[in-house]
């Protein structure tokens, strides 16, 4: 049986014409190499909107955030007129750490642990003990801290480097429309995490941007999740793919009618009791879809903005460079890969878990929340794994993160070239254009490793 989209035309499942792209090997150097670590610092990480942090974790004013991002630290802050601002994190006086915390709310002004300088929440330098013996004065504009541009926009607070940075509704582009669709910013947080990981950053980005790999790293996954049928749009500078979940994967070459115990959970976990639905499993998917429109009426879900496609499926975006969304009408989960500072076989992963607050059907989600609950903080607490520390991220996520070290190792092996990539993997192919674009925009050269 073919597969059937339920998408209404202009409503977000749209199909976008395909680029020219070139099936060339992508070079290994640019997983490997400091020279093209160099050239994504220069034009990408330090040009481009990125991701700093939620602004549920900025409700009131004097809350604030942290961020790293390679050697600079970056501070977030509400301010008393409810704004967002990012700052460097650094104070003007010795070049102290100002906010050394992950998150917090300062009672006034950061005090810097060095020699108690203070700032306001809108980067104001509004005490320096002693300023009498400062020949030179401490009313320099330049001892305030340095502001940077900070937008907020459906639930993120987005921050760049870049003073002259175009315009974030200019750089989201088509995306924007799309993931304002969804209530991110009525989810809440459920889990968060940062783990140490042994491969470049964009070894990581791949491994949740193609479904190639998938019968054979997640070979569990093949009785609800079709990973063949599966749409892939490329936009200027994102992309995205539709991955149909709610039926099993073709791959076998049988059409599958019993439906399997993972098909089960997924259909309970969507509105479907399993027991009483009388159809296979090739029906399942429209079930979940009908049952999710009927249930979000009752429980007061607004999908009116979403098509019945995105009931069911998962909706998987990349917001260029290192945001990797799997989309979901009631529940989104978030990677943010961060470059090392100075070794390019080595990243940082974010990982964080979001559910509207009345989807109690999610074992994982009933978990985190009641975690959150029981530490009184009303967010679930941020776990910092280091690299060799025991940890699981759930089983799909441990059998990537078990392939990851092992690549990034062979990447570095005399005997491989780079990536051979096929049409299930152009969202790869196209991610690294627009790397090589945005390198030449800024002025750079992108060295011919195939020489």
């Amino acid at each position: 049986m073919a597969l059937i989209r339920y998408a209404q035309p202009g409503l977000h499942g749209d199909k976008e014409p395909e680029p020219n792209l070139s099936y060339e090997y992508i070079p290994k150097e640019r997983y490997t190499s400091k020279e093209f670590m160099k050239l994504e610092w220069d034009h990408i990480w330090t040009k481009i909107w990125l991701r700093g942090g939620l602004s549920q974790d900025l409700k009131e004013p004097n809350d604030y955030i942290t961020t790293e991002l390679g050697n600079f630290s970056i501070l977030i802050t509400r301010g008393e007129d409810m704004k967002a601002r990012a700052f460097y994190n650094v104070c003007k006086h010795r070049g102290n750490t100002l906010a050394q915390e992950k998150m917090g709310k300062i009672d006034k002004t950061f005090k810097c642990s060095y020699h108690r300088w203070q700032y306001d929440a809108a980067g104001q330098l509004v005490d320096a003990p002693d300023p009498h013996t400062f020949p030179q004065g401490v009313c320099d504009p330049s001892l305030h801290l340095t502001e940077l541009p900070c937008e907020e926009w459906n639930g993120w607070v987005m921050y760049s480097l870049n003073q002259d940075v175009r315009p974030l509704d200019e750089w989201l582009g088509p995306v924007k429309g799309h993931l304002e669709a969804y209530n991110f910013d009525k989810m809440d947080l459920v889990m968060d995490m940062t783990v140490e990981w042994n491969c470049n950053w964009k070894a990581s980005v791949d491994a949740f941007n193609e479904t190639y790999h998938v019968w054979g790293t997640h070979p569990q996954l093949m009785d609800w999740l079709d990973d063949q049928n599966v749409q892939i749009d490329l936009y200027d500078i994102h992309n995205r793919y539709l991955v149909p979940f709610g039926v099993p994967s073709p791959r076998p070459h049988v059409e599958q009618e019993a439906i399997g115990p993972n098909l089960e959970v997924y259909m309970e976990q969507n509105g479907v009791d399993p027991k009483d639905f009388k159809g296979n499993a090739q029906e399942a998917r429209r079930a979940i879809q009908l049952a999710q429109r009927e249930r979000a009426d009752e429980i007061g879900w607004d999908f009116s903005n979403l098509n019945d496609d995105q009931l069911s499926d998962d909706y998987h975006y990349c917001v260029f460079p290192n945001v990797t969304l799997n989309t979901h009408a009631t529940n989104y989960m978030m990677f943010t890969q961060r470059p090392h500072a100075e070794d390019p076989n080595k990243c940082l992963y974010d990982l964080q878990m979001f559910s509207l607050p009345t989807d109690t059907n999610n074992k994982r989600t009933k978990q985190a929340t009641e975690a959150s609950e029981a530490d009184g903080s009303g967010r679930p607490e941020h776990t910092y794994i280091k690299d060799g520390e025991e940890h699981s991220l759930g089983e799909v996520l441990d059998q990537d993160a078990h392939n990851l070290p092992f690549v990034q190792k062979g990447m570095n092996s005399p005997a491989y070239r780079g990536l051979w990539c096929g049409e299930q993997e152009r969202r790869i192919i196209h991610f690294h254009q627009v790397v090589d674009r945005l390198i030449m925009e800024g002025g750079g050269q992108v060295p011919n490793y195939k020489e």
